[in-house]
């Protein structure tokens, strides 16, 4: 009877850990999925749905993706080798700008949430990278949102590329900004990054 016990009991562990039941997370998705549970905590927030509460709402938001996203790093991605060619304080301009751009991107797309879940589906490390898997799930479709991120000397992972549908979000304005300094000049690129 004992032996019959332990191979229920072994196979109870194989289904429970296939499933992810107990499988820990890593330090790259706990650090994650916190900063998504703050911002949903944000959203969810009713006291912070009002009209006169936009600015505090949006400026908790930007704190929160701020203490979570590398935007000098992201900068750094989506200029590829223009990035070299540029003056301390171009990088510096360029990714106060790009940062910002990025943040108003992400968190207006956020402010349109309706109580929709973020499931976490699987996590690939290797060495000091990671990416996080994880899906939307709307009343109507799901979104894959895949979270490329690495870690820095204090172990806290940071986010420096957005996979959403399949398409990179870095890859799609390493693009663009190619195909705009290949045509004009850095400073035609700052300006138009102004103007958004």
């Amino acid at each position: 009877m004992r032996y019959i016990e332990k191979i229920v009991v072994i196979l109870m562990a194989i289904i429970i850990f296939s499933a992810g039941g107990v499988a820990a997370a890593s330090p790259a998705q706990d650090q994650l999925k916190q900063a998504i549970d703050a911002i949903l905590t944000v959203l969810r927030n009713p006291e912070l749905k009002a009209i006169s509460q936009k600015e505090k709402r949006r400026d908790t938001l930007e704190k929160i993706v701020e203490d979570r996203f590398d935007f000098e790093k992201m900068s750094q991605l989506s200029l590829a080798r223009h990035w070299k060619e540029r003056t301390a304080s171009e990088k510096s301009e360029f990714a106060a700008l790009f940062g910002q751009l990025l943040k108003d991107t992400y968190i207006s797309k956020m402010e349109g949430y309706t109580d929709e879940k973020v499931v976490f589906l699987r996590e690939r490390i290797r060495k000091k990278k990671a990416q996080i898997d994880t899906k939307i799930i709307t009343q109507t479709i799901e979104i894959p949102i895949n979270y490329r991120m690495f870690t820095r000397k204090n172990d806290q992972w940071m986010v420096y590329d957005m996979v959403i549908e399949g398409v990179s979000l870095i890859g799609n304005y390493r693009s663009q900004f190619g195909q705009m300094l290949e045509k004009g000049s850095f400073e035609d690129l700052m300006d138009k990054l102004k103007k958004k």
